[in-house]
């Protein structure tokens, strides 16, 4: 399972040849906040799998993401430094219980896998194109290339084990045109067109991804600590699994197959593993991908009836990441992130 990921030395050693001495941005700044903290909370979620782990092919899975996970927070540990910007509060080994019994399976592990490096190579992506320092890009650039490597890895190991949940594979039309008729969008009344390759990928990616979050939420309901985090839970998986009947229907109405009916993977254990606040800000961390994969969903729906669910889809996953973020706050668990000093402030501040 070895591969090429960054190398923090390379990555320097290059980023050198290009003078750019001047300080971080706010777009820089902000990318690089959010990727020390996601990561120290990465840390803790794959130094758990990696020692839980019993498969010997996942295993080194594992391992090979927690070691990537480690660097690039150490990069931006480097970075804030050298700029003399504080580090987040973020995630520490206090968030984890190393001693707690499985709380998901192996097979889960790699579905997990799949899709936080599916996240990874968007965010990684926009950080990289919307970044000016040197050194800035080529950290991007090669956390780019080490998601790429663990997505490659997983999906094979996912492929020779017969678990991965492949599109589904459709018969296309063989003549090519163009669009001739406006109830090519509609979808509510009348006669409705099948659907498009890419509508049939849009759903088939909502109820993958849905399924990967309501197990996680399964998991997470199971050892919270408190009756107002496990309701959170329970409303997240009963939206997850609206929305997975609801992007079933509109494949099954058109007879394509929906994906494979999925395994349980979520023991009984209700050890918790993860800190309260850890596992709010991986509920409300997820909850913003899904509010990214449905507007992009939606983009590519152009039938009136898809895009009315993903639109309630997008009104539904914001309140609920609104109410998320107020829970984080009532609990003193919402780090501010890096903000411009307030001058209006200043004014009333003794000298200094």
């Amino acid at each position: 399972m070895q591969g090429t990921h960054y190398d923090p030395g390379k990555m320097k050693s290059r980023a050198m040849d290009i003078v750019d001495n001047v300080p971080l941005d706010a777009t820089e700044i902000a990318a690089l906040w959010n990727t020390y903290v996601q990561y120290s909370m990465f840390i803790c979620i794959f130094k758990y799998f990696s020692l839980t782990a019993e498969d010997n092919e996942i295993r080194p899975i594992m391992e090979d993401a927690l070691d990537i996970c480690h660097k690039r927070v150490n990069r931006v540990s480097e970075l804030f430094n050298s700029e003399k910007i504080p580090l987040p509060i973020a995630f520490s080994d206090n968030d984890v219980n190393m001693k707690a019994p499985r709380l998901f399976t192996d097979a889960y592990y790699l579905h997990y896998m799949v899709n936080a490096n599916k996240i990874a190579v968007g965010i990684n992506g926009l950080s990289l194109i919307t970044s000016g320092r040197a050194d800035v890009r080529d950290f991007y650039h090669h956390s780019i290339n080490s998601s790429v490597h663990l997505y490659n890895n997983t999906i094979n190991v996912m492929l020779s084990k017969g678990i991965y949940v492949r599109p589904p594979i459709i018969t296309t039309i063989r003549n090519v045109d163009y669009v001739k008729k406006q109830n090519f969008l509609g979808g509510f009344l009348g006669e409705r067109r099948s659907l498009l390759a890419q509508e049939i990928s849009a759903l088939h990616s909502g109820i993958v991804t849905n399924n990967i979050g309501k197990r996680m939420l399964m998991g997470f309901r199971q050892t919270v600590s408190t009756k107002q985090l496990r309701k959170f839970m329970d409303r997240g998986i009963d939206m997850a699994n609206n929305y997975i009947d609801i992007f079933s229907l509109s494949l099954t109405q058109e007879d394509v197959p929906d994906p494979i009916p999925w395994d349980f993977m979520v023991t009984d254990s209700t050890t918790p593993i993860f800190s309260d606040k850890l596992m709010m800000f991986h509920t409300i961390m997820i909850t913003s991908a899904g509010i990214l994969n449905y507007s992009a969903s939606m983009a590519t729906s152009p039938r009136h009836d898809l895009m009315a669910n993903y639109s309630k889809a997008l009104l539904e996953v914001a309140n609920y990441l609104e109410d998320g973020t107020n829970v984080m706050i009532d609990n003193g668990w919402y780090e501010e992130p890096p903000r411009t000093v307030d001058r209006r402030e200043l004014v009333n501040k003794t000298q200094h």
